[in-house]
């Protein structure tokens, strides 16, 4: 088996830095932009929000699964999850399972929602089995992949979207 490189020790404060990064993002979208698309192809805070709390309800759903060992190492899908998160150039479509609503989403409601989640999974990170597989929820194109990758997909793809957000910042300061 292959040496691990991320320290499990430092996946929850990761998670947590990205999640509350995220959070606090989305918190200094005005109310007038919350639910406005800002450019073609886009989708509004609030979806991207709505996004989030859908991917992080299944990464909780998978943490939740049983268990199986490895045999490979934990962190082995880590370099993939990282290239196709972290690098902003790459666009990607999101499977229908997490697609936003098209719906007006209330923002204290859905700020409400991620900090519940979040807490949730920040539980399930610090008393949760990581190095083992978490089996029958196969994350497209990967498939099973253990508790520590799941949490480094849900860290990443929080940075990403956070990101996101920033980038939507121009037009914040518009409306």
């Amino acid at each position: 088996m292959q040496t691990v490189v991320v320290q499990e020790a430092m996946l929850l404060p990761g998670f947590t830095a990205s999640a509350d990064a995220f959070i606090e993002r989305l918190k200094t979208v005005p109310g007038t932009a919350f639910n406005r698309v800002p450019f073609d192809g886009s989708w509004s805070p609030a979806q991207v929000g709505d996004h989030v709390h859908k991917f992080l309800g299944g990464i909780d759903a998978a943490l939740r699964m049983p268990r199986a060992e490895p045999d490979r190492a934990p962190d082995a899908h880590e370099p993939l999850l990282r290239e196709i998160f972290l690098n902003f150039d790459r666009k990607s479509k999101a499977p229908a399972i997490v697609e936003p609503s098209k719906d007006r989403i209330g923002k204290e409601e859905l700020i409400t929602a991620l900090a519940q989640i979040t807490g949730t999974l920040c539980i399930r990170i610090s008393e949760g089995n990581l190095l083992a597989r978490c089996v029958g929820l196969p994350f497209p194109t990967i498939g099973d992949m253990t508790g520590m990758e799941w949490v480094l997909f849900g860290d990443y793809h929080l940075q990403r979207h956070t990101h996101q957000l920033e980038q939507m910042q121009p037009f914040f300061n518009k409306v």
